[in-house]
């Protein structure tokens, strides 16, 4: 006979277990971690993988995923600005020896970028290809029914997006040669992957001003100035005019050195110092945060966002319980713009806690909870009876909801865990 508190006490001991507090920027990593600070442009990291055992009968026979793109390159509005005013300083002859030394750095990820502005990197394929082998290996039993051999593929109609779901499936189909998949693009699927937040403008322009305003209250720039160029304040301040536009310039720039893995190459430990990446990094986490996340000024808008996606993920896993259904998996491939906000309507532990986006640093590292190639998948079990569970894994660790109680350990009752999403996308008019 099952005991009946069980469930209860398994649930408990999982979340005393796993219980992520909101990982706050924490400086002492820039000493270990070479890509610390970077924001939303930090590599993924893989993480060991544990699994609480399935309860007993269940076994794993679906899949839901949503992935954002790998490693990439930076897009050309955020990449060229540094490039353009070094080079300007540079004929002007008010760079130091050490001002060249930056100049050169910020050459090399130019020319690098040059004809690439946001394509997925090297690195960014291989991130997907491992994903896939790791989900593979992890759950082979979706993969390998005779039934069900139907992948169902919808990917952001930005190129790094599409190229990730082709690394990641032909390493899936290597792994599973059996496998059918079904490919599709297009605003249609855009729309429900990255839908637009309710007047995103106002969001993106007030994080914008809190950027620059964080920058200039917390950002000391006399020793970069000293020790870079060189003239008098008049010559530097006509070419460098708009100061916290070209730092921000320069701390998006070397966000991205390690996705594109060129050797020596990091603009923050060649050239600023730990004090002056850190409010770079502060100030670039809070705008994120309050662009896409569950901030106490803009939360509402960018939830709201999510709901198509939910009901998408709700619909899906439906066709895919259905008794003759053939299909293993539903993969999706898009953006931060579209996991984060899902994270937090669902209320996924770490997204859960709104927070001002003037703190939010001290709350949320963007650099670790969303990472490139930042995944959400939810893996469902079924017994010989047809009762089906539903575990969370968030960039691959099992994870809970602070919105509804786990059945055991990790796992959710499908039955209830559906009424509960179903409750968040129900009412999709404009948020207040």
């Amino acid at each position: 006979m099952k005991h009946p508190f069980r469930p209860l006490l398994l649930a408990a001991a999982f979340l005393v277990l796993t219980q992520t507090v909101h990982a706050q920027m924490d400086p002492s990593r820039y000493d270990t971690d070479p890509d610390w600070g970077t924001s939303v442009y930090h590599p993924y990291v893989f993480p060991e993988i544990r699994d609480t055992k399935a309860p007993r009968g269940f076994k794993p026979f679906y899949i839901s995923h949503y992935g954002r793109h790998g490693s990439r390159h930076q897009t050309e509005s955020n990449g060229k600005y540094a490039y353009e005013i070094l080079s300007k300083a540079d004929s002007e002859g008010i760079l130091t020896d050490k001002g060249k030394a930056l100049y050169k750095d910020v050459k090399t990820l130019y020319d690098e970028h040059v004809g690439l502005w946001g394509e997925l990197t090297g690195r960014g394929a291989r991130e997907h290809r491992l994903l896939a082998r790791r989900m593979r290996s992890r759950f082979p039993a979706v993969f390998r029914g005779r039934k069900r051999r139907e992948v169902f593929c919808q990917a952001s109609t930005v190129p790094r997006c599409i190229v990730s779901m082709a690394n990641f499936t032909s390493s899936l189909q290597r792994e599973s040669p059996r496998l059918n998949f079904d490919y599709v693009t297009g605003e249609k699927y855009l729309d429900i992957l990255a839908h637009s937040f309710y007047k995103s403008s106002e969001i993106f322009a007030a994080d914008n001003r809190l950027f620059d305003s964080l920058v200039r209250a917390n950002f000391n720039s006399d020793r970069f100035f000293r020790t870079f160029f060189t003239g008098n304040k008049e010559k530097v301040g006509a070419v460098v005019s708009d100061t916290t536009r070209f730092f921000k310039a320069l701390y998006t720039a070397g966000a991205v050195c390690g996705c594109l893995e060129i050797p020596g190459l990091n603009l923050y430990k060649n050239h600023l110092t730990k004090d002056e990446v850190i409010p770079l990094a502060n100030a670039y986490n809070n705008r994120i945060f309050g662009n896409y996340g569950h901030s106490i000024e803009f939360g509402n808008r960018c939830s709201w966002a999510a709901k198509w996606l939910l009901e998408d993920i709700v619909t899906r896993a439906d066709r895919a319980l259905e008794p003759e259904s053939g299909i293993a998996a539903d993969l999706r491939f898009g953006h931060d713009t579209g996991i984060m906000p899902l994270a937090a309507l669902i209320r996924l532990e770490g997204f859960d806690k709104p927070v001002s986006r003037f703190e939010a640093h001290k709350y949320f590292d963007t650099s670790v909870m969303m990472t490139m190639a930042t995944n959400i998948q939810f893996i469902f079990y079924r017994n010989r009876t047809g009762e089906v569970l539903v575990k969370i894994l968030y960039n691959e660790k099992e994870t809970l909801l602070a919105g509804i109680p786990a059945y055991e350990g990790p796992f959710y009752r499908w039955s209830e865990l559906r009424a509960y999403f179903e409750s968040l996308f129900a009412d999709k008019s404009d948020p207040v």
